[in-house]
């Protein structure tokens, strides 16, 4: 999970986790990494060991993602629900840098746009725009948290699938060559 600083990322994962954090309640950057582990129910199949990395956003941390990256069977970019421009940008920028350079499809991708306010949305949620329009979108909110794991495991069931997918694929490949 990546995505711009202050958008919820920790808050979002360590629920998911079902961990609690010892901070004093006021925002602190995730400094490179931070890994997790739950398991996770996915739809049309036995839950799932999850291992969730909550990565810090700030350019700062840049040098790092590449490592990170490297073997990620799913990304979720987490932005606040009132995208600005700049955060569109951001977004596609690590879209690139942790997706699709790393061979990861579209189906192994998602957004979520975190309603950071926790304000009940009465419009439309935020309009992604140029690759981010191909990815799975989900407004989450911690108003709403009991949600979450749902979004999660449709995130995670449809990366999983995809991840068989190509193995089945690989594995026909070598098998057709003999």
């Amino acid at each position: 999970m990546i995505g711009p600083p202050h958008t919820g990322k920790s808050t979002i994962s360590n629920y998911l986790a079902d961990a609690t954090d010892a901070g004093s309640g006021e925002y602190q950057p995730t400094a490179g990494v931070r890994i997790l582990e739950f398991n996770c129910n996915v739809p049309n199949s036995p839950p799932v060991e999850v291992q969730l990395w909550d990565c810090g956003g700030s350019p700062q941390f840049e040098s790092c993602w590449p490592a990170i990256a490297r073997d990620a069977t799913a990304l979720v970019l987490m932005a606040s629900s009132a995208l600005s421009p700049d955060e569109v940008q951001f977004l596609e920028m690590l879209y690139l840098r942790f997706g699709a350079q790393h061979g990861l499809k579209e189906s192994q991708c998602a957004v979520f746009l975190n309603n950071m306010d926790d304000s009940t949305s009465n419009g439309a949620p935020a309009q992604l725009t140029g690759m981010l329009s191909k990815l799975p979108s989900e407004t989450v909110s911690m108003n709403s948290a009991s949600e979450l794991p749902a979004a999660f495991g449709r995130v995670l069931g449809s990366a999983l699938r995809t991840q068989k997918e190509e193995w089945r694929k690989g594995e026909n490949q070598i098998l057709s060559v003999g």
